[in-house]
């Protein structure tokens, strides 16, 4: 594993080195140079609130958790404006609480306060809905503030990573970013996230170490809607109505300053301060928030739209991932995955989003994606997010059997596919922890796989994707292992069996093997163009390219 890390970091620097030459040498021929980075999952960063990701967790300085306080305040607010019809959850909330509060004046963690709850009335509170059960927290969350009475904000230790893959992730970006600019500035989105306010601090001092300017971009659902429509005013009614989040003034007054000022300024200043960005970073959290910042609600392109799809360097982060693919290509439209999934998606039909930002079809657990797509800054097929780990292969290749595209591209937690598209150069990385999946669809249910480990490089030809030769010319020798045992492979689409029997086949250079899962049948088999190379000595190193599969039902 050292080895391994050490590898990694050394073809970091090499890449980010011939990064520089190339975008040094294209950014002054053409406007149109850019590097994406989707990231599979959240970033397991070491901060102040997160200090499970971190190799010290001593004296870190920082906001650490949220903290709630039961006032007699914040009961009243509860009863007057509870968001719901529900009379009998607005009173059990009441008692319960107007309980606690005897035994709990002080400040609290959302987890004390919540296991404070279980001990009294743990029905109540399992039979909130989502929205009154946030809606709840929200009022009773205060502000965290400093010894000199300043909103403390969490912080970002990138050198405690406990995670390389993830340090590795955001130095390619940080690198990448510095190379697009002398005087780089990124933005963040974090409309995402149900509670756009509360992340922001996190991604704003993500590059702070590395001497990066970065400054939260206020573009929520609530702020795109009043700023379109002239209306901010009455920004916390649409706060309110459309993110279902409350109390945020008294929580994050400067944030909520923000973004009534960026409401104010209008839509010609929001527009500049992109187009003068180097970078923007979108967060991890759900496609139907991010999608109303892009999009109105008939689908059509909000004013700034094109301003963020032309960022010389956009990273995106779980979700938001998803969102990249959209546009158009020899295919048709590009869709982008929005929820839903797994082994369903083989037996019924995805359903296409009645609207652009809703969630009302979301409950019935079925395959949902958008014909419209996301930002369109990847437009060679839909992508998909923790995709080894939540064996995502089932509603990858759905969508490609619904809306006829030839390629998908599933990314693996703590692993980034970055894309680079210059004046006569495109091609594409792996950086991180594990590896990437590409499908390319013949035909419904069946076609070809490849896996990407990290360190490799391919070539990008039209509507081809090819391992490069600089990939293979550096792979490690064969290793003696014993030979597949002749049997058919159960669950193969539950936790990480799919990507571990490709690494067997990789490893043990197999010409087939058949899989099962419920009643489909997945059979695997090598061909001419099959090729296995062990790219690095990890457990998720060996690089399949054009493993002819297909998936039956019996």
């Amino acid at each position: 594993m050292f080895l391994f890390k050490t590898l990694s970091r050394i073809f970091l620097t090499t890449f980010i080195a011939c990064l520089s030459i190339l975008s040094i040498s294209s950014f002054a021929q053409s406007s149109k140079n850019q590097t994406l980075v989707m990231v599979g999952g959240a970033l397991n960063v070491c901060s102040s609130a997160k200090t499970h990701h971190c190799t010290n967790q001593n004296e870190l300085q920082g906001k650490q958790a949220a903290q709630f306080k039961i006032t007699e305040r914040a009961l009243t607010e509860l009863e007057n404006a509870w968001p719901s019809n529900n009379e009998s959850h607005r009173k059990r909330v009441i008692q319960v609480l107007s309980k606690l509060a005897k035994s709990h004046s002080e400040t609290v963690t959302k987890s004390a306060l919540l296991w404070a709850w279980r001990d009294i009335d743990n029905e109540s509170l399992s039979q909130l809905s989502s929205h009154e059960f946030n809606f709840m927290l929200d009022m009773l969350e205060v502000a965290v503030l400093d010894s000199n009475g300043n909103r403390l904000k969490e912080q970002v230790f990138n050198d405690l990573n406990l995670e390389q893959a993830n340090s590795d992730i955001v130095d390619f970006v940080g690198a990448s970013i510095k190379v697009s600019s002398q005087t780089p500035t990124v933005l963040v989105i974090t409309a995402a996230d149900r509670d756009p306010y509360a992340s922001a601090d996190f991604y704003e001092s993500l590059f702070e170490n590395k001497g990066i300017k970065t400054e939260w971009l206020a573009l929520t659902p609530a702020s795109a809607f009043a700023i379109t429509h002239n209306q901010c005013a009455d920004l916390k009614n649409f706060r309110q109505a459309t993110m279902h989040v409350y109390n945020r003034e008294q929580v994050y007054a400067d944030r909520v300053l923000a973004e009534q000022a960026m409401c104010d300024a209008g839509i010609k200043t929001v527009r500049e301060k992109i187009q003068s960005a180097t970078a923007v970073i979108f967060n991890d959290e759900q496609q139907t928030n991010l999608q109303q910042v892009l999009f109105d609600n008939k689908g059509n392109k909000l004013p700034w739209f094109d301003d963020l799809q032309s960022r010389p360097v956009i990273m995106s982060t779980g979700v938001s991932s998803l969102l990249q693919a959209g546009g158009q290509n020899t295919f048709g439209s590009v869709p982008s995955i929005i929820s839903g999934g797994g082994i369903t998606s083989l037996r019924d039909k995805p359903i296409e989003q009645a609207c652009m930002g809703c969630v009302n079809e979301q409950a019935t657990g079925g395959l949902i994606y958008s014909s419209i797509g996301g930002l369109g800054t990847f437009n060679y097929g839909p992508v998909d997010s923790q995709f080894s780990e939540n064996n995502r292969m089932p509603r990858l290749m759905s969508i490609l059997n619904a809306t006829g595209q030839r390629n998908g591209f599933g990314i693996d937690e703590a692993t980034a596919l970055v894309m680079i598209h210059s004046t006569d150069t495109r091609l594409m990385t792996v950086i991180g922890q594990s590896g990437v999946t590409h499908i390319q669809s013949e035909g419904e249910n069946k076609g070809l796989i490849d896996y990407w480990p990290t360190g490799a490089v391919i070539e990008v030809k039209d509507n081809d994707f090819t391992l490069s030769k600089s990939s293979t010319d550096k792979a490690l020798p064969t290793i003696k292992i014993p030979p597949l045992p002749m049997q058919r492979f159960g669950n193969i689409f539950e936790a990480e069996k799919l990507r571990s029997l490709l690494q067997a086949i990789c490893l043990t250079q197999e010409k087939q093997a058949v899989a099962q899962q419920d009643e489909f049948l997945l059979a695997l088999n090598a061909n001419k163009n099959t090729e296995y190379h062990r790219l690095n000595n990890s457990q998720t190193g060996c690089a399949v390219s054009n493993l002819a599969f297909s998936i039956k039902t019996f």
